[in-house]
């Protein structure tokens, strides 16, 4: 199942790429993003590569609950500071064939603004089931992409 995201912020991109990585150190001011763990980050040239760990307890449909013993995901992305494109996998550690969310993020300046805009694919390989899981992980990764918004323009000072 595939989808697009878009989020504008009333910022220019240098402000918004700044947002974007510092708000995770300043996680008590964020308690959406306090379900996060950074497990590991490393740069490499222009390329970010970091792993988190994602908890979904009391978030998960039931649906998956049953095809998980571990209610978490693992992230792992990629981000590219000379291109402003972030390549991401989110799956269930070691359970790709229960769901996988692969995407591409791309952050740009949009006149005096700037904006993110996300294409994302999820796939199930679960039986029988695989359409109602892909659109309910569709509904809570797009939940989640807005909560991660309003930390961006809330760390930004637009929005409370």
């Amino acid at each position: 199942m595939k989808y697009q995201v878009t989020h504008t912020f009333p910022v220019p991109l240098d402000k918004l790429l700044h947002a974007r990585e510092e708000r995770y150190k300043h996680l008590d001011q964020f308690p959406d993003l306090k379900n996060v763990t950074l497990l590991e980050e490393k740069k490499e040239g222009n390329l970010i590569h970091q792993k988190r760990k994602v908890s979904l307890e009391g978030s998960m449909p039931a649906v998956l609950s049953a095809a998980l013993n571990d209610l978490s995901l693992l992230e792992e992305s990629t981000f590219d500071i000379t291109t402003n494109t972030h390549e991401f996998k989110i799956s269930p550690p070691g359970k790709d064939n229960v769901f996988v969310i692969k995407g591409k993020s791309k952050y740009e300046a949009s006149g005096s603004e700037s904006k993110r805009s996300y294409d994302v694919d999820v796939v199930s390989s679960l039986l029988f089931v695989s359409p109602i899981v892909e659109k309910a992980i569709e509904e809570i990764h797009k939940h989640s992409l807005e909560k991660d918004r309003k930390s961006i323009a809330k760390f930004l000072g637009v929005e409370s």
